[in-house]
């Protein structure tokens, strides 16, 4: 296993020190998606005529069919014959784990070679730039492995083994190493993507976050969504877009199911307290809207819960 001279940057980021949360899957599937990466992708295959794919970090949850894009004819028929079966899976999961920030080419007995070069954030690996399966031809391919190949399928299968091998795409060392090169400063202007997808991310959490603690501070009020909006500078609209994708609810959903919450509590320690005056505290504008948004979140009404409490408090 070799290490190639292409050293990823970290920009200052001791590794052992990032405490910071990163979210994987997100910011490789944004990568996946992204323009940047379809254009550098089309662009480095015509050019030359290798395979690319984006390797998730932690390799099985990598799409399908990004995992075999970069398999050849040889190795697929192999696969499809089960000779190999699970060999190529381990044999990126393996070098995944063996790599540190750097590229690292590897090749099988086949002398079939592969790259993964790493995209960083916060110095942490989030993808992997994988290149095509491909031979080198300053390495002899193992004789017994071939033949080993050949005995584990008909013999009539042998001609069509050379032939799928022989086709496979060869590089000389320089080229190969040139390829590299060009993969090395694409995966830095990945790296660059992806620590501008954090931070927007980190964004999008700190606006969730001050919104939540805004409504918790301000449950008993009337509580106008264009004020939470004006408070993180963005518009109505787009909080309303990111609040519901990060929680799961509307902020009205929000809003009521936390105020009921409140109102339980209340129901719970203030027996004599009535009802109508629960509501108008935990911010409800009418006894109505309060029986209506208890009923849904409880299954019961506010004075069946009293109730029920009440005996609980007894027994």
């Amino acid at each position: 296993m070799v290490a190639c001279n292409f050293q990823i940057e970290l920009k200052g980021v001791s590794v052992n020190n990032v405490q910071e949360h990163i979210d994987r899957d997100s910011i490789y599937f944004a990568l996946l998606k992204s323009d940047l990466f379809a254009v550098y992708r089309k662009a480095f295959e015509q050019v030359t005529n290798q395979t690319l794919s984006l390797i998730h970090a932690d390799t099985g949850c990598t799409p399908e069919n990004e995992m075999s894009r970069c398999q050849n004819k040889f190795c697929s028929y192999l696969l499809e014959q089960k000779v190999c079966e699970n060999r190529c899976y381990d044999f990126v999961l393996q070098l995944s784990k063996r790599i540190n920030h750097q590229a690292l080419t590897s090749s099988c007995d086949a002398n079939i070679t592969t790259t993964l070069i790493p995209v960083n954030v916060k110095g942490k690996i989030v993808a992997y730039l994988r290149s095509g399966l491909v031979r080198v031809d300053d390495r002899e391919t193992e004789a017994s492995f071939l033949a080993e190949v050949k005995k584990q399928l008909p013999p009539s299968s042998g001609k069509k083994i050379d032939n799928l091998y022989q086709e496979s795409k060869v590089f000389t060392r320089k080229d190969y190493n040139s390829q590299i090169t060009l993969l090395g400063a694409f995966a830095l202007q990945l790296s660059d993507l992806a620590a501008h997808l954090h931070s927007k991310c980190n964004h999008q959490h700190d606006i969730i976050d001050s919104t939540k603690a805004y409504i918790q501070e301000h449950l008993a009020e009337k509580i106008c969504l264009d004020t939470l909006a004006e408070r993180v500078n963005i518009t109505s609209s787009y909080l309303c877009k990111q609040f519901k994708k990060s929680t799961g609810l509307t902020i009205i959903e929000y809003v009521n199911r936390h105020r009921v919450e409140r109102a339980k509590k209340l129901l719970t320690k203030n027996e004599d307290t009535k009802i109508i005056e629960i509501a108008y505290a935990t911010g409800f504008q009418s006894l109505s809207q309060f029986n209506r948004s208890f009923q849904r979140y409880v299954g019961l009404s506010p004075s069946e819960f009293k109730q029920q409490q009440a005996a609980l408090t007894e027994a």
